[in-house]
């Protein structure tokens, strides 16, 4: 029987996560960093990494963003950045969606736009509570991330207000929206290494599930979810 996956805890819209992996008839873990529940860890066999609430600056930078530290959760972010680390050192398969995306590119020392809105001119919010901002991605040919998807461009959800500006170590980009925004990343030289792919935007709640952007996904996490 194979092992379930190990699921982060998300402070926002989480039913949406578990439900995206009971659909697929994948079995789970809650790993909750207020449970502080690191060595539950070890008996799932992979890693789903959750979106939420900004990664706390300090993580990832050295200058603050005009925010107050109660508005961040940095137990959240040294809990997940340690689960990651257990992923990374015994090959568990990884994905990460939103700011679990932005999670990986931290823990590889790379850093986030604090506000692309305000940085880069462009606006990747959702468009009201429940309503998701909807764009198009290109997909990086040769990519894991186009055979997984089996096309070159599609149409996205968007709800996140930053995203990647320095690519962490050892990862490239497999996807990019029109106006710039990095929208996924994985290895750079994935041979020899676990699954490691990392999504900005959200698979678990697009208005269409059987799209590739969200079905080919969570197929392709069960596959390596079962076979690890």
């Amino acid at each position: 029987m194979s092992r379930p996956a190990a699921l982060t805890r998300s402070d926002s819209k989480f039913e949406n996560y578990k439900n995206w992996l009971k659909k697929a008839d994948i079995p789970f873990i809650v790993m909750d960093w207020e449970l502080n529940n690191f060595e539950d860890i070890k008996e799932c066999s992979s890693l789903l990494l959750t979106g939420g609430v900004d990664i706390f600056p300090e993580f990832y930078n050295d200058w603050e963003d005009g925010k107050s530290r109660e508005e961040y959760f940095p137990e959240r972010d040294g809990f997940e950045f340690k689960l990651l680390d257990h992923a990374l050192e015994n090959r568990y398969p990884v994905l990460g969606i939103c700011r679990g995306l932005q999670v990986m590119n931290c823990k590889l020392k790379g850093s986030l736009i604090n506000d692309i809105e305000t940085i880069r001119s462009t606006n990747h919010r959702k468009i009201a509570p429940g309503q998701d901002r909807e764009h198009n991605v290109k997909i990086r040919s040769s990519s894991l991330l186009s055979g997984i998807l089996g096309t070159a461009s599609g149409t996205i959800n968007s709800s996140h207000h930053q995203a990647i500006d320095r690519l962490g170590e050892g990862l490239v980009v497999s996807a990019k929206s029109e106006d710039g925004i990095i929208e996924a990343i994985e290895w750079e030289e994935p041979e020899g290494k676990p699954f490691f792919l990392g999504v900005q935007w959200h698979p678990e709640r697009m208005t269409d599930s059987s799209s590739p952007f969200s079905k080919n996904i969570i197929e392709r996490f069960k596959i390596e979810t079962n076979n690890n």
